[in-house]
């Protein structure tokens, strides 16, 4: 890669840094080019001269996030040969932190995109493929150790899993005051426990 192209590269990712700066801060309704600009602490023409829009550039903070938020997810069950602690594993890495959660929030409130975007409902759906296929993995994993008897196929229950953890987590970030985190953590492993006729760890800590 060239001089120039690598300037305009690390240029993009101070942008895009700046978006999710000024979307945590302000919403999605006062992401503008000139919010984004004051935020990189630039001119609004040199983030147009990167991102023609505003679109492209909530697109590519968009794919940034998803990537960012699937990475974490292996990470977090990376060299972990047991199986139920993989699952449990993968159930807090799924879960918000806590209704400030950053990357939570920010995703919940880009997902909202994909109701008029083609372009990020595709992002939605992938990030939806990726999270299916990290629990499915798990669990087939357990399945063919003996650790796991599933009662329904893998790839279904990796779906409502998945499901669960979407619908906990909204309602994490949405500061429900009845839905907790450890709330959400023990429903969801409770009900995989019971799909994989199997007991789970408890994890200490976050």
């Amino acid at each position: 890669m060239t001089t120039s192209r690598r300037d305009s590269a690390k240029r993009r990712a101070e942008l895009v840094e700046a978006a999710e700066r000024a979307l945590l801060r302000s919403g999605l309704s006062a992401l503008t080019v000139r919010a984004v600009a004051s935020e990189a602490g630039v001119s609004p023409g040199s983030v147009l001269y990167h991102y023609a829009n505003t679109d492209d550039l909530v697109y590519e903070l968009h794919r940034t996030l998803v990537d960012r938020y699937v990475a974490a997810r292996l990470r977090a069950v990376a060299r972990v040969a047991d199986p139920a602690e993989r699952l449990v594993r993968a159930v807090r890495s799924g879960l918000p932190s806590g209704p400030d959660d950053a990357s939570c929030r920010l995703l919940y409130e880009l997902h909202g995109l994909a109701a008029r975007s083609r372009v990020h409902a595709a992002l939605m759906a992938s990030l939806w493929d990726r999270e299916v296929m990290l629990y499915e993995g798990i669990v087939q994993a357990g399945v063919e150790s003996g650790a796991f008897t599933v009662r329904r196929e893998p790839h279904e229950l990796a779906q409502a899993l998945l499901a669960m953890e979407d619908g906990l987590g909204l309602h994490i970030v949405s500061h429900n005051s009845s839905v907790g985190v450890d709330l959400a953590e023990r429903l969801l492993t409770a009900f995989a426990a019971e799909q994989l006729c199997c007991e789970l760890p408890e994890l200490t800590g976050r």
